[in-house]
């Protein structure tokens, strides 16, 4: 199989994963808020999913280190994934919602960083092009599947859960198309050799992106009832800034060929902080459409360019722990950001949520000006 071929497959099996997360992710919170759950345990629901994605990633990691093969992981977590998204369709209570989604987590803790990592390993001297390639589908996932659930919960909310069902079980049947090279025999997952390397990275990856997830986690909470929005309008808003990173993710990845990488993530952070205030001000439609392009450029920039830097500092040997460190520091602020944005959200609004925790993005922004580039 040929690189041609194999970004191709692995795409395909990303786009998959990512049409599921969205899916069933975006409007969880106004599904919970439905069923009477408070803004706390809202943010509960938005984080045990994180949690248990963390809590398993090292376990499927260090199997698939047993196995030097990453692919029967990826297949498993594909199938647990569908399994309890059937589950969730037929679930009306908070707390089974806040129960299934546990599985949910460790479908995703199997597949993510695993399939994250297959892809930075197709070429090493052009890393930075095919991450930016499978990235891409990635965010046409999420956009494929923003648009989809705005379209199936017209009428009820839990119509969102069939829509992982059916692209899990399309992800797994690809994985059976795709190849792979053997896994390093000292692949167990993240240690704390490999922790304390990569540190300053995840430090920046997770102080941004905590502000991000709270504002994710309680956005269509917002925009449906306290703005108004019709729900396809808030699937709109997120179809739009997930359709624009498919130009944005190769556009990163080739400048991250190009120009220093450390410059990229520090537009990238320079633009979260300009859009999380904007967030604050703007009460349309419209005026969330047309920012969804500054939303989709900073996040590109942010994630091409600390993906690369881990990617460049890490050896053949680290490199699947490196990635893995990496998605465990965006799941670990999509624990850390819903739970303190719920917190706050129900003792005041969505505005001053945004205003208490905008200044972990600029801690991010000072942390970056001390990443070093390999």
């Amino acid at each position: 199989m040929n690189n041609r071929e194999k970004i191709l497959i692995y795409s395909l099996i990303g786009f998959c994963i990512n049409v599921s997360y969205i899916s069933g992710n975006l409007f969880i919170s106004n599904f919970s808020e439905v069923l009477g759950a408070s803004k706390s345990f809202i943010g509960l629901i938005n984080a045990i999913l994180p949690f248990f994605s963390i809590l398993s990633a090292p376990i499927f990691a260090r199997k698939a280190a047993r196995l030097r093969r990453k692919l029967p992981i990826i297949r498993s977590g594909l199938l647990i994934g569908a399994f309890f998204s059937l589950l969730l369709f037929f679930s009306h209570d908070k707390l089974l919602i806040f129960v299934f989604r546990m599985g949910m987590g460790v479908a995703f803790g199997a597949t993510t960083g695993l399939t994250n990592s297959l892809a930075t390993e197709i070429d090493t001297e052009k890393r930075g092009r095919y991450f930016g390639i499978y990235s891409a589908a990635c965010s046409f996932g999420w956009a494929i599947g923003s648009l989809l659930v705005g379209i199936v919960i017209s009428e009820t909310y839990s119509n969102a859960f069939l829509i992982p069902v059916i692209f899990l079980s399309i992800g797994f049947v690809a994985t059976f198309f795709a190849v792979e090279k053997n896994t390093s025999i000292g692949y167990y997952g993240i240690d704390f050799q490999t922790l304390k390397k990569f540190l300053p990275f995840y430090r920046t990856m997770f102080l941004r992106h905590s502000v991000a997830t709270a504002l994710w986690a309680f956005l269509p909470l917002y925009l449906e009832f306290t703005l108004g929005f019709d729900r396809l309008i808030i699937a709109t808003i997120y179809f739009i800034n997930n359709s624009l990173q498919v130009i944005t993710m190769p556009l990163s990845g080739h400048l991250a060929d190009k120009i220093k990488k450390t410059h990229i993530v520090f537009m990238g952070l320079i633009g979260s902080l300009i859009f999380f205030f904007i967030f604050t001000i703007i009460k349309t439609p419209i005026e969330f459409m047309l920012l969804q392009i500054l939303v989709a450029l900073s996040w590109a920039l942010v994630y091409i360019g600390i993906s690369s830097l881990v990617t460049s500092y890490s050896n053949w040997n680290e490199r699947g722990e490196a990635m893995s460190g990496l998605s465990m520091s965006l799941n670990l602020s999509s624990i850390v950001g819903p739970l303190i944005g719920g917190i706050i959200y129900g003792l005041s609004d969505f505005v001053n949520m945004i205003y208490i925790l905008l200044p972990l993005c600029i801690i991010a922004i000072i942390s970056s000006l001390f990443l070093k580039e390999k």
